[in-house]
């Protein structure tokens, strides 16, 4: 079989534009599918990280350890947002405090922080504390709630709504329907 010269020429460019043509199409396809690959993460998300352990010291010697199964910092709220929190206190006179809980968020500005979710404090003393929902205010070096509280050690178990514990002050106080149950 015999083909013109002008014949060969005529399949070489066809065969040249249906090669292009694919080339064309499948970048095309490849970069939508990654342009849909990166939109599944929000834009409000700056960083991403799992199995977070993060330590600070602060001013007046309280040693703060925070551990969680992830973490997502979102830099234009100074917001930092825990998923299965652990976070251990050291107090300036040595006494250790374990509050554990589903979520957690930090303010990175303010060192404000609220634990959500199955929230649990452990002394070292033995003491146990139970609530839905914690918060510290780094200005007033206070954890508080405003939610039913149930704090139990060997000798009593106390129930009642709101808490309020000054740090510095070491102060306990649960502010109303107290009951409580001495052994």
């Amino acid at each position: 079989m015999k083909f013109k010269k002008s014949n060969v020429v005529i399949i070489i460019l066809i065969a040249t534009i249906v090669s292009a043509a694919a080339v064309i199409l499948f970048l095309e396809r490849s970069k939508s599918s990654k342009n849909q690959l990166l939109n599944i993460i929000s834009d409000k998300v700056d960083l991403r990280v799992k199995n977070v352990h993060y330590t600070d010291v602060g001013v007046s010697g309280m040693k703060w350890e925070i551990n969680a199964d992830s973490a997502k910092y979102v830099k234009n709220e100074n917001l930092v947002l825990f998923d299965r929190i652990r976070v251990k206190l050291v107090m300036s006179d040595g006494r250790t405090l374990v509050m554990t809980g589903d979520k957690g968020k930090s303010n990175t500005e303010t060192k404000d922080m609220e634990v959500s979710g199955n929230v649990e404090i452990i002394s070292d003393k033995g003491d146990h504390l139970t609530t839905d929902i914690l918060r510290y205010s780094g200005a007033e070096q206070r954890i508080y709630t405003d939610s039913a509280v149930k704090m139990e050690n060997s000798r009593m178990q106390v129930k009642g709504i709101g808490l309020s514990f000054s740090l510095e002050d070491k102060d306990v106080a649960l502010l109303s329907k107290v009951k409580a149950d001495i052994k």
